[in-house]
């Protein structure tokens, strides 16, 4: 679980990383971002009913990213707004995959 103060919650911060922020995304992952005035990052996790109708799935996939999250957040760099949107193709994909496609679009992104 992510402290509070690393989660993106509040619509607010939600509408304005839509309005303002860049937009990246690959075959498991779509990723929006935006600066924000803090003194780090944030990061919030969507799953779609889309991915999938039954909530322990979304909910298992979140966790996972979640916690690839948690290992990787003191390299992340500061002030940015994170929305790591999961796709369906990264549904029955192993942790390690995931794992692999998530760094690689947040590097690609000079986030990390």
């Amino acid at each position: 679980m992510l402290i509070k103060k690393y989660r993106l919650a509040k619509k607010n911060d939600f509408q304005s990383v839509f309005k303002t922020g860049r937009k990246s995304f690959n075959k498991f992952f779509g990723l929006r971002y935006g600066l924000n005035n803090l003194g780090n990052s944030r990061v919030a996790v969507v799953v779609s009913n889309k991915v999938s109708k039954k909530a322990t799935v979304r909910n298992k996939i979140k966790r996972q990213v979640r916690s690839i999250i948690f290992d990787f957040l003191p390299k992340f760099r500061q002030n940015f707004d994170i929305i790591i949107n999961i796709l369906p193709s990264s549904l029955n994909q192993k942790y390690n995959i995931l794992q692999e496609e998530l760094l690689k679009i947040l590097k690609k992104n000079n986030i990390l």
